[in-house]
């Protein structure tokens, strides 16, 4: 597997977090999904078998000189409020699936993992062909990142029950359109691959 990566999808206090600035809207759904416990199994899966595991977090430096000033209504109230700045404890991965090791954080600024990161240099420097990915707002950060991979040339694969959506309309919806781009397996098929 040393042509995979794990990519873990903005599981920081912000987002899957009670107390997040949108993890208090999400967090309904990521309990009930029960994505953190298996995007942990995943996680531990992925760091047994020596895949290159990187960390996807959306953060701003203070004043928020990467949004525009009349930025989108999902991130306005992160604008707002001063949210999730580089350091903070909303930018942080939460407690149960904090990087161990050299593992890698990637800042980005919106719901695409690749913009204005450095993620895919990282990726091709390490010559990853296929991405694994986990991560909150399923209609978001990982649909959006997914597709992008797809289209630089990465192969993809979700694991549905590590995601959670903002509710459940829509986190069944990409569970329906995903396909289209990504194989979507369980924590449990990913952690009996061989």
């Amino acid at each position: 597997m040393s042509d995979t990566a794990f990519l873990v999808l903005h599981f920081q206090n912000g987002v899957a977090h009670p107390d997040g600035v949108w993890g208090k809207y999400l967090f309904p759904q990521v309990e009930k999904n029960g994505s953190v416990g298996n995007a942990r199994r995943a996680l531990d899966t992925a760091r047994q078998r020596g895949m290159l595991v990187i960390y996807v977090n959306i953060a701003w430096r203070p004043g928020f000189p990467e949004l525009p000033d009349d930025t989108c209504g999902l991130l306005k109230e992160a604008k707002d409020n001063d949210e999730c700045l580089v350091g903070s404890w909303g930018a942080d991965v939460i407690d149960e699936l904090k990087a161990e090791g050299n593992e890698i954080i990637v800042i980005n600024f919106g719901s695409d993992s690749f913009e204005g990161t450095d993620l895919d240099l990282i990726l091709r420097n390490r010559g990853i062909k296929r991405v694994y990915v986990v991560g909150q707002c399923i209609e978001h950060v990982v649909a959006t990142t997914v597709k992008r991979a797809v289209n630089m040339g990465y192969g993809a694969t979700v694991l549905k029950d590590c995601t959670s959506g903002f509710t459940d309309q829509n986190y069944d919806a990409m569970v329906e359109i995903l396909p289209l781009y990504a194989d979507m397996i369980s924590a449990d098929d990913f952690v009996s691959m061989n």
